[in-house]
């Protein structure tokens, strides 16, 4: 009994309730995979990390992942070092076996099996080549990918990328409303919230030329009977518009348009000089990161890179009418028809001559006033 200071009265009774753990697995047991699966926090990742983990148990002709921790520290370190001189031996790249061994890591830590030895394993991990499929596609290959379909999904999808240089990942997350007209455009131009909502949120941009592919695109959904909302995924599942177009599907049907339009350059170990879809990227990047005008912390910003530049993400904050000022410098090498490109060279040499004739009025504005001062000194 507890008792008051002031009266022998008991206040409450003082009980001892025995802690009960709230958690899943006393519902559904110690679960091996449930306490995996806590320590991953998106979707793609997971999906990947739980292949590499059944590739593992399937290694051992294991039946359940509970059983990887059946065995003491020393055994399950001989396993794994086992697994990787196997992989290794069947020719696997360095970024293939370190992925692996970062979902097994996970496995094993978050089921509280410490003491494994993964410098050791790190250590024996076939040494890094370089990399394939960095090699950005030309202007040219892309008119020639546009030139041979009239497949109005392809074309919106290539110059989408080639405008805005996001990833293809980014189309299992745009919305109608993620692409908008901002106030201050007068080019045509429409602006991206790309990851909306997420950690990696940032704007890019996509020009006239993009555009027009874009709204053909749609304008062919609606005709089909869809009713297109702010809501509706911006590229379409082929099969239910109800689902968004997946990234994996995206590369796929762009690899065999790609090999029919052009053909595909190998390059070593079953690559490609040119990837499918990261190739438009590249292209973004280089075009951008060779312009001598180029600001380095916008042109970042508009590629979604964070860790380029310090402390850029938390504390470099411009708004859009800057951001978009940077990709004007942009659009005369992004376009890929050369109509858009001379109605651009247009475009700007009748803003240059705009800017001489004000410069010519106000020189004439400062003589007639320097005039009026002298009449008046004398007068």
């Amino acid at each position: 009994m507890v008792e008051s200071v002031s009266s022998p009265k008991p206040l409450v009774k003082k009980t001892k309730v025995p802690y009960k753990s709230m958690s899943i697995l006393n519902v559904f047991g110690n679960n091996s995979l449930i306490l995996f699966h806590g320590g991953l926090h998106n979707d793609k990742t997971k999906s990947c990390y739980d292949n590499y983990l059944r590739y593992f148990k399937d290694f051992f002709l294991l039946k359940t992942y509970d059983n990887l921790l059946e065995y003491d520290v020393k055994a399950i370190q001989t396993m794994l070092q086992d697994y990787v001189l196997y992989q290794k031996s069947q020719g696997r790249a360095n970024g293939s076996i370190s992925g692996n061994l970062s979902a097994l890591k996970l496995f094993y830590e978050m089921n509280d099996v410490l003491g494994l030895n993964w410098t050791k394993l790190r250590k024996m991990l076939p040494e890094k080549r370089k990399k394939m499929g960095y090699k950005p596609y030309t202007t040219e290959q892309i008119d020639t990918l546009l030139k041979t379909s009239k497949n109005l999904t392809y074309r919106a999808l290539i110059h989408f990328m080639s405008a805005s240089g996001c990833r293809v990942g980014a189309f299992e997350e745009l919305r109608i409303k993620d692409v908008f007209t901002p106030d201050f455009d007068s080019q045509g131009c429409k602006a991206v919230l790309v990851y909306a909502d997420d950690i990696k949120e940032y704007y890019a941009f996509i020009h006239q030329e993009a555009v027009e592919a874009l709204d053909a695109y749609l304008d062919h959904r609606r005709l089909k009977g869809e009713v297109i909302t702010p809501d509706s995924w911006l590229f379409c599942s082929p099969i239910d518009s109800s689902k968004h177009y997946q990234g994996n599907a995206i590369t796929s049907t762009l690899s065999r348009h790609v090999k029919r339009a052009l053909g595909r350059e190998q390059a070593n170990r079953g690559r490609y000089e040119t990837s499918a879809c990261h190739g438009f990227r590249i292209r973004f990047d280089t075009i951008m990161k060779n312009n001598d005008k180029m600001n380095l912390s916008l042109a970042e910003k508009l590629t979604g890179h964070s860790v380029t530049i310090p402390l850029d993400n938390s504390y470099h904050k411009p708004v859009l009418e800057r951001l978009f000022v940077e990709y004007q410098k942009h659009i005369p090498q992004l376009v890929i028809n050369e109509k858009y490109a001379l109605k651009l060279e247009l475009k700007t040499l009748q803003d240059k001559d705009s800017e001489i004739a004000i410069l010519k009025q106000t020189m004439l504005e400062m003589k007639y006033n320097m005039l009026e001062l002298q009449n008046k000194i004398k007068s």
